[in-house]
């Protein structure tokens, strides 16, 4: 399922039988996880932010969140504001359909993605004054980069996702379909959803549909990889100081 190939640490690529085992013992969330959790938080709204100020087309959840703020009246750079409220809403909704995709991790995510969100729209404006379409391309490359990286590490810590990801992982667990399959058909509902409510598209939205999967797939496998071998390394020290 994808829910375990993604988020859980036993699917850590090349961790052998004794590793799986140990990270099985291992308690979370620690500081670290905490530590790393708004690291992530941080990242995806800054992505968020960025991808908004480039006015090249969001994400699909960036649309969707953008449409939101087309029917609730805010301004351009309040998109973090409007993904506050959809957030808060799909929590609630994954709290009865399934609450493990609930945690303080999430509500961690809920709170920096949407402050993040709205500074990253806003950075951008006080730092150029000039419209320059190949800066706006390279501030959308950038924004999707780290918000894919962001997501990344929020699913190999596994101490709760943000609302989209869950409903997306809740759905993988339902239907058992990798995530790769499922992340663009999500996508795709989403940007039609976004555009209905008056979202913008550009060319960063069929990008983010095509790359988003397995963009999210590579780095979540890899952060795994390296964070978990971290902490098996320290189980074990731990236990031999121990015995």
């Amino acid at each position: 399922m994808c829910a375990a190939g993604i988020s859980r640490p036993a699917q850590a690529p090349e961790c052998n039988n004794e590793e799986i085992h140990m990270l099985r013992k291992i308690k979370f969330p620690s500081a670290n996880d905490v530590i790393l959790a708004v690291i992530g938080a941080v990242l995806c709204g800054l992505g968020c932010g960025f991808i908004n100020y480039a006015s090249y087309g969001m994400d699909s959840i960036g649309l969707f969140y953008d449409g939101i703020r087309n029917v609730l009246k805010l301004s351009g750079d309040q998109i973090g504001t409007a993904s506050l409220i959809v957030s808060f809403i799909l929590s609630l909704f994954l709290w009865f359909a399934d609450r493990k995709y609930v945690s303080f991790g999430s509500i961690i995510y809920i709170v920096m993605y949407g402050t993040f969100a709205n500074l990253g729209s806003m950075l951008w404006e006080h730092i150029i004054k000039n419209d320059i379409t190949f800066i706006r391309i390279l501030i959308s490359v950038f924004g999707l980069l780290i918000l894919y990286i962001g997501l990344g590490i929020y699913i190999a810590i596994d101490i709760g996702v943000d609302a989209f990801t869950g409903v997306m992982l809740w759905l993988c667990n339902i239907t058992r379909k990798d995530m790769k399959v499922v992340k663009i058909i999500f996508d795709l509902g989403l940007t039609a959803l976004g555009f209905l409510l008056g979202g913008t598209i550009g060319i960063v939205t069929p990008v983010s549909i095509l790359i988003g999967g397995p963009c999210i797939s590579f780095f979540t496998l890899r952060i795994q990889a390296v964070y978990f071998r971290k902490s098996i390394a320290k189980q074990k020290k731990t236990e031999q100081q121990d015995s």
